[in-house]
Order: C-alpha cells, then sequence, then structure tokens
C-alpha cells in the first residue's frame, strides 16, 4: 500500500467461502511419474509444504520440479488448472514465466557479443534512439539492471494494463519508447545505482532485433530450440497451446480468468514467455552451468550486485541472473502467475516451482512461486539460501479460527488501546503507537476483516486467511504472523504498509 491507498485497494476476488471450499476440493496431488524414485519422506515434506501454501493462499494449482542427482526426480502437479471445468493441473500444463524470460533474453544477448554481433560496451543508442542517457548506456549495464532506464511499467499509464479487466487499448512498442522518452526525469545516470526495470529488458529484445536481423520472438524461440526445449516459447498472441494452465486474479470478492490477458507486446523481451515445469526443470541446470556459453562470459554472468526491487526489497542480480544465497535463480510474475526456478551448483540440483495465480498487490494473498519454492528448499537443502532470519522462538500453539477473528478484530479496531490488543507488532518497542496509527488510517475506510482460515505454513509463519470488507469493496486478504514471546505476533513491515501515511511518523518503519 503506497500513495496513501488503503491496504484493501484496487483489486476484486471471488467470495472467501467458495474460494475455500475450492480449493479444499481441488487441492488434489496427482502420483510422480514412474520411475521418478523420490524419497518418501522429501515427498511428503514437499506435499505439505506445497498444500499449506495453496490453502492460505486460495491458490487454484500449482506444479513443482525437482532433478536431484542424489534424491532422483520429483515432479508432480497440484489443485486445478481450470476452475470453470474443474480440471486438475497437469505436469504437462503451459504457464506464462514472466521475467524468467529476462534469462533467455540475457543469453542471446551474450551469444552474440560471444559471436561478435555486437559488443557488450557498445552504446544502447547504437540500437535504440530516443531513450534518455542512451549514449551513456552499455548493453552491459542494461544486462545487469544498472542503466538507470525509467520502468514503463510502473507508469501511471500502464497502471490500467494491471488490472483484470481488459484495457481499451492494447499497449505496444511504441508505447513503451514513447513513455520511456517522456520521462527523462525519472532516469537516472547509469551505472550509479542497480534498480530492478522491465524497461532495460524490453530495450535488449529491440537490440536483439537490430543485430540479429529478425523478430526478438523468433531469437528466443531459437534459443529455446538450442536448449533442447520442446515446450517453451515466446507467443505471437494471446493464446496459450492446451494443455493449459488458465491463470486468475482477484477483483473484488471474483476470482477472474486472466489467462488470454496478457498480450506479447506487453512485456516482449521483459517478461513474454511461455514453459512447462518440466521443461523448466531441465532449464535450470543448463542455464546455471551456462551450457551455451563460454566459461568467461558464464564468470561475467555470475558476478552479483545489488539491485533495488520496485517493492524496496534488494535483489543479488548478474547478467540475467539473480542469486539467493548459493542458488543460482530467476522469478517470474504476470497476471494470473508466478514462477521461480533455481539452481544449486555444488550439487546439481534444479529446483522449480509454477503458480496459475497472481493478484496485485502481492502482498493481499502472500503466497506465490517464490514463497513455495523458499519453503521447499529451506526444509530439503538447508542453509543454501539466503540471507535468512532464522527465528529461535518456538511455535506457539495454533489459534482457533474464532479466537484469531477475535485479535485481528481488535488489532483494527481504534477503540482499542495497544496495550490492551492481545496481537503485538515485533518493533512496537521502538514505537508503542504503531498499532494504533494503522488502527487509526484503515478507520477511514470502515475495514472489516472476518477469519476464515488459519494456516502454519511454516514454523515460523501463520497465515489467517479473510474475508476483508471496506469502503472501496470485498476481496479475500491474508495476515501474515510471526512467533515471539510464546505468542503470535504482526510482521513490523506488514503493519508498516497497513499505516499508510501515518507509517511516516513511526520510528518502527524507519
Amino acid at each position: 500500500m503506497r500513495g496513501g491507498q488503503p491496504l484493501v485497494s484496487g483489486v476484486r476476488a471471488r467470495v472467501l467461502g467458495s474460494i475455500l471450499l475450492m480449493v479444499a476440493a481441488g487441492c488434489g496431488f496427482a502420483d510422480p511419474r514412474p520411475g521418478d524414485g523420490f524419497p518418501v519422506e522429501a515427498t511428503a515434506v514437499i506435499d505439505r509444504a506445497v498444500r499449506a501454501h495453496m490453502e492460505a493462499g486460495l491458490t487454484p494449482g500449482a506444479a513443482v520440479a525437482i532433478v536431484d542427482p542424489e534424491r532422483g526426480r520429483y515432479i508432480r502437479a497440484y489443485g486445478l488448472a481450470d476452475t470453470t471445468n474443474r480440471r486438475p493441473a497437469t505436469v504437462d500444463d503451459h504457464f506464462r514465466i514472466g521475467s524468467v524470460t529476462k534469462t533467455f533474453t540475457a543469453t542471446a544477448v551474450l551469444r552474440a557479443a560471444e559471436q561478435g554481433r555486437l559488443s557488450l560496451d557498445d552504446s544502447l543508442e547504437k540500437f535504440v534512439s530516443g531513450v534518455p542517457n542512451g549514449d551513456a548506456i552499455t548493453i552491459r549495464d542494461l544486462l545487469g539492471m544498472r542503466g538507470g532506464v525509467y520502468d514503463y511499467s510502473t507508469d501511471p499509464e500502464f497502471a490500467e494494463q494491471l488490472k483484470p479487466a481488459e484495457p481499451t487499448r492494447e499497449w505496444g512498442r511504441g508505447d513503451v519508447l514513447r513513455v520511456i522518452a517522456a520521462r527523462p526525469d525519472a532516469a537516472k545516470m547509469p551505472r550509479q545505482h542497480g534498480n530492478y526495470s522491465n524497461s532495460e529488458y524490453y530495450l535488449l529484445g529491440l537490440v536483439l532485433e537490430q543485430v540479429m536481423g529478425k523478430p526478438v520472438r523468433q531469437v528466443l524461440n531459437d534459443l529455446a530450440g538450442d536448449h533442447g526445449l520442446r515446450e517453451t516459447f515466446y507467443p505471437d498472441d494471446r493464446s496459450l497451446p492446451v494443455p493449459v494452465a488458465r491463470g486468475y486474479t482477484y477483483a473484488g470478492d471474483v476470482s477472474v480468468d486472466v489467462t488470454e490477458r496478457t498480450s506479447p507486446t506487453l512485456y516482449g523481451a521483459a517478461g513474454a514467455m511461455v514453459s512447462s515445469v518440466a521443461d523448466l526443470a531441465s532449464y535450470a541446470s543448463v542455464l546455471g552451468r551456462g551450457d551455451l556459453l563460454k566459461e568467461s562470459t558464464l564468470r561475467a554472468r555470475t558476478a552479483f550486485t545489488d539491485v533495488s526491487t520496485p517493492g524496496g526489497g534488494t535483489y543479488r542480480y548478474g547478467l540475467g541472473l539473480a542469486q539467493d544465497g548459493r542458488w543460482l535463480s530467476h522469478q517470474g510474475s504476470v497476471l494470473g502467475y508466478t514462477t521461480q526456478i533455481g539452481y544449486l551448483p555444488e550439487r546439481d540440483v534444479s529446483v522449480v516451482v509454477v503458480v496459475n495465480q497472481h493478484t496485485l498487490p502481492a502482498t493481499q494473498l502472500m503466497v506465490n512461486a517464490p514463497s513455495i519454492w523458499a519453503a521447499i528448499v529451506d526444509d530439503l537443502y538447508p542453509g543454501t539460501r539466503g540471507p535468512v532470519e532464522v527465528s529461535a522462538e518456538p511455535t506457539p500453539p495454533l489459534p482457533t479460527v474464532a479466537d484469531m477473528d477475535s485479535q485481528i478484530e481488535e488489532v483494527f479496531d481504534p477503540g482499542v488501546p495497544a496495550v490492551e490488543k492481545r496481537i503485538r507488532v515485533v518493533d512496537d518497542a521502538k514505537d508503542p503507537h504503531l498499532v494504533d496509527r494503522m488502527a487509526s488510517f484503515q478507520a477511514q475506510f470502515s475495514l472489516q476483516m472476518n477469519v476464515g482460515r488459519v494456516t502454519l505454513i511454516r514454523p515460523n509463519i501463520l497465515l489467517a486467511t479473510t474475508s476483508t470488507t471496506s469502503s472501496v469493496g470485498r476481496m479475500p486478504l491474508v495476515v501474515p504472523l510471526v512467533p515471539r514471546d510464546g505468542k503470535w505476533w504482526l510482521p513490523t513491515w506488514w503493519v508498516c504498509a497497513a499505516a499508510g501515511p501515518q507509517a511516516h511518523a513511526s520510528a518502527a518503519c524507519r
């Protein structure tokens, strides 16, 4: 929640009770493919993690693939690929993979450099004109998210493209270049600081077209073929091939099918591609090993620096590849879909998760492919992902739905002083009135929450799934809690976000 908007703004979804019934009925488990041979104990760990996340986040379907030389191969689909026809998800379903596309784009650019078609030190202006600071921005800068280009996907004009409803017009290349050129005030000089930006990879797609002499769609499809991928491609229209995991997002209290909502021109080389969980499992290893690149190129690719994300976080980013502890990884999300791939070089292990739901803001439902991926990795490969804050706090008793409902009601009641609320905020010692600030801010929107489910997704994370009503409508909302002193407390970051402008006055939110 930013810019003074209420926590519950901007999204619509299906009635919570119906969704809970849908998930409970549809969160089944397909048997692994014959010969997978994954240990029963590890399979149980994965199933518990996926089941808990899906139930808490009201997730229709998901798929997981793991390739581990020691344990074997695991590939399994969960829940529903189509909620209308009640079709179970399968491991052959196609998903939109969003920003995982960037890994393909970066490989194509790096290969073009190895072939002498371009230099990573060439200026952007040599290939694409009209971009602020284009004469100073290099191809290497764009690959590493250090070009300072204004991110068109954060522009107010782009906001309509992130809503479930069809836009009044289709966003295209001309719109991207126009918005970037129109905001020289928002551009930054290159190499000063890393900022995650879809613009930088959209522009790299235009560079590829110039140096390769063919559409970027064909360039990336050729690359997928070189990787031996049969179900991974850059589509030429909005449709996905069968079998398809239909993508969902929430609009108020209605679950909306947005499978065909994302045009290839929306994100271009930054996020247009489609794949299956099985293909991605094979791809994660060849990507991490740099199979199509020279060793020196792979070393350059894996020189990671800190890159800021739009949500205020930090991402360790190389050249079209991210670092999560000892894992080489990348996330992806578009309306209706999230993806996470990861490769652990020291053990030659690949872990991939895909999910057919993505609602903005991402903090509304809390569950996505990256959160499921992190839970699986932390359970099966402890200590390999980081930085991970491990709480020494024991897991408190699981509250009943009725008890959590009562406590959440207290939290958002401005008439109940902070000292009398049973749920506290982690950093309230820095600001004992932070929860009061949040309650006061949300009261202007007549916020009411009814807890429908309480799920322990990890020993140190409890999610309360609620049906929320406010002056802007109804929607499901997930509230996270963490253990402190034998009880469940609210994370500071979540309360600061929910406090809106009043968070600015809080020492706990700085």
